[in-house]
């Protein structure tokens, strides 16, 4: 590389990396439990007036093992930040969380302490502040899978932070034992004026379906469709140095308005289609041949969450392949050549496990899980992010940005 382009390089890179702003950042993540702070394993929850001793005991009855715990989901409420600790492995005191902003690696406290809830992934905050989640009802400890519970959908009222609905998924909803394990995002279709009538998406990367819920019916029906299916051409990319041939599905969902309709964006992790399909078809129960392959974003875009800027007509997306967020513009052809690259960064974005648009920013949550499952992460080192940037910022001088 002559110096000419090796500055080149460095200058992109940096620019690029420059738009993302740090909100969080941890090492390995600790918890405040009713003003007990876990900073290192504990084989018991302590009071403060409790006496413990040290007791032998088996991993799967320790009450906090750092290590283990891995951050996947995220949402902001304008006051909290919810991140969810899904329970795949041994020792984790919370699946649900909630910190606040200003410091930087800040303890997690348990939201909603009392649900019972099991183990959840990326919950979503509608537009009558209500928090909607999946519980998967799932120990996925790998050798050790327990269903604990069936998988039920939970909402609770950010108003007054009671949970207001629990309802479990119904047989027919679950292709076989390995379908609560790929229940790991949810998008909430509702109107602000109509909020009783919300439904919710429900994407099943492992069996390949999205489960559909009406909140008024308070009743669910799975959908399957070919285009829910990972595409073979498209496994084994590397993330961190390690191979990723995961056989995952359907991952996300978008919501788009266009012209009078609602339309939902989506694609498998394991593919670089982007598909659409109208919601009327999903709340009806139509689905079968009114979808539309859209067309491919090119090679190393497989990505996982992707959500929608109304005003800059934007959709972004957490392309794991390749430690970035792309954007599309929704008004262009679904094609390489109007695929970007808004911002890359190879220590701060490995592995974006969330993405959410809020307000006029980008919020993703990184937390380098392939390092996790198949070698060791660097407890000295940052290792989990949550990042925030301005949509103006992520597009400026690029092919999403409308005035290009």
């Amino acid at each position: 590389m002559t110096h000419l382009a090796l500055w080149f390089y460095l200058c992109i890179n940096y620019v690029l990396s420059h738009k993302l702003n740090e909100v969080f950042s941890w090492k390995q993540l600790n918890y405040d439990i009713n003003g007990v702070f876990y900073k290192k394993n504990e084989n018991y929850e302590r009071r403060p007036d409790g006496v413990y001793f040290d007791d032998d005991l088996e991993e799967r009855d320790k009450f906090f093992l750092q290590y283990n715990n891995v951050p996947i989901g995220f949402e902001y409420d304008g006051h909290r930040v919810f991140v969810t600790v899904p329970r795949r492995r041994h020792g984790i005191p919370s699946t649900l969380n909630y910190v606040r902003l200003g410091d930087k690696s800040p303890s997690l406290h348990p939201y909603a302490a009392g649900s019972k809830l099991v183990s959840v992934y990326r919950p979503r905050i509608d537009v009558c502040q209500r928090l909607w989640m999946v519980d998967t009802g799932l120990l996925e400890v790998p050798g050790e899978r327990q269903q604990v519970q069936k998988p039920s959908i939970v909402i609770f009222d950010l108003k007054t932070d009671k949970q207001i609905l629990k309802h479990e998924l119904k047989d027919s909803d679950l292709f076989n034992e390995r379908t609560s394990g790929g229940l790991t995002s949810i998008t909430v279709d509702v109107n602000k004026s109509k909020c009783n009538e919300a439904f919710a998406y429900i994407t099943d990367l492992a069996t390949n379906s999205i489960i559909v819920f009406s909140l008024s019916a308070k009743t669910t029906w799975r959908i399957e469709d070919p285009s829910f299916v990972f595409d073979k051409t498209a496994l084994n990319f590397t993330v961190a140095g390690h191979t990723i041939s995961w056989p995952d599905g359907i991952f996300s969902l978008a919501l788009v308005d266009l012209n009078g309709r609602r339309m939902a964006y989506y694609h498998p992790l394991m593919s670089t289609n982007e598909y659409m399909i109208d919601t009327e078809y999903l709340k009806n129960n139509s689905f079968k041949g009114n979808n539309e392959l859209l067309g491919n974003r090119g090679p190393k875009t497989q990505s996982g969450s992707h959500a929608y800027h109304e005003k800059s007509k934007t959709i972004f997306f957490a392309n794991v392949a390749n430690d970035a967020i792309l954007c599309w513009n929704v008004e262009k052809k679904m094609a390489p050549e109007n695929v970007a690259i808004a911002v890359q960064d190879h220590e701060k974005l490995v592995y974006i496990s969330d993405l959410k648009v809020i307000g006029d920013e980008v919020w993703v949550l990184v937390n380098q899980i392939p390092r996790f499952v198949f070698s060791t992460l660097d407890t000295k080192e940052p290792n989990y992010f949550i990042h925030r940037s301005q949509v103006k910022d992520l597009i400026r001088n690029t092919v999403c940005d409308r005035k290009c």
